[in-house]
């Protein structure tokens, strides 16, 4: 079908998409049914029957591939000074941000009903804290930031992260919410062992998540 309910999931359309048709056939087109689709739409989106996969292959690819870069630093003979960033990882840290900003993003979703602004106000400071963090590791590989800088940058992106651990504990008082607070906390510790940590607990998360669908999906069985 080309039109509005293009918009919706694939899981919608399978099940109520020749219905939405015969309903729009039978009646008049009117201007406020496009924005009522599109707000239906959101919500499909936003409140799928079964938890997406990919805030857990975000959160494992993160947290896994964190872990083994810490380890990594670990045994080397020297340890860098704060933050830690040695220009052989950079790259990779680009890639384990951006992996966890769509994982804190989509954990906050969890909450976007009972949260209300509180949940839009902690998604909006983290994304902005990740943009600071991927922005200064990209001018840190580029020769043209200091330690500081990216100390700075890093440190927002713990903050966001904060945030919207904080408002998803305080709102569903979920395991997760309390996950990605403590996540938050220890990055801000000045050592490379508390990346290691840091890593293990977005792992752990990764681990939560899944378990959560896996009882999800198990639940539904029993309902069908």
């Amino acid at each position: 079908m080309i039109g509005p309910v293009t918009l919706y999931p694939r899981w919608w359309r399978d099940r109520y998409a020749d219905e939405m048709a015969a309903l729009l056939d039978a009646a008049p087109h009117r201007r406020r049914d496009t924005v009522d689709l599109a707000r239906g739409a959101l919500d499909a989106w936003l409140h799928p029957p079964m938890p997406s996969r990919l805030p857990i292959a975000a959160a494992l690819a993160g947290g896994g591939l964190w872990t083994f870069t810490a380890a990594w630093l670990l045994r080397q003979p020297v340890q860098a000074d704060w933050p830690g960033y040695l220009v052989e990882i950079v790259p990779l840290a680009v890639l384990v941000a951006t992996c966890l900003l769509v994982a804190t993003l989509a954990i906050a979703l969890r909450a976007a009903d009972a949260g209300g602004w509180a949940v839009r106000l902690a998604a909006f400071v983290a994304v902005a804290g990740y943009v600071a963090w991927v922005s200064a590791l990209a001018a840190t590989q580029a020769g043209v930031a200091d330690p500081a800088t990216l100390g700075i940058g890093q440190t927002l992106a713990m903050g966001g992260m904060a945030a919207v651990g904080l408002v998803v504990l305080r709102v569903r008082a979920e395991t997760v919410g309390f996950l990605v607070l403590l996540a938050a906390v220890i990055m801000v510790i000045p050592s490379t062992t508390a990346w290691l940590a840091f890593g293990a607990t977005w792992t752990v998360i990764g681990v939560v998540l899944a378990v959560e669908r896996v009882g999800r999906s198990n639940e539904r069985r029993m309902l069908l």
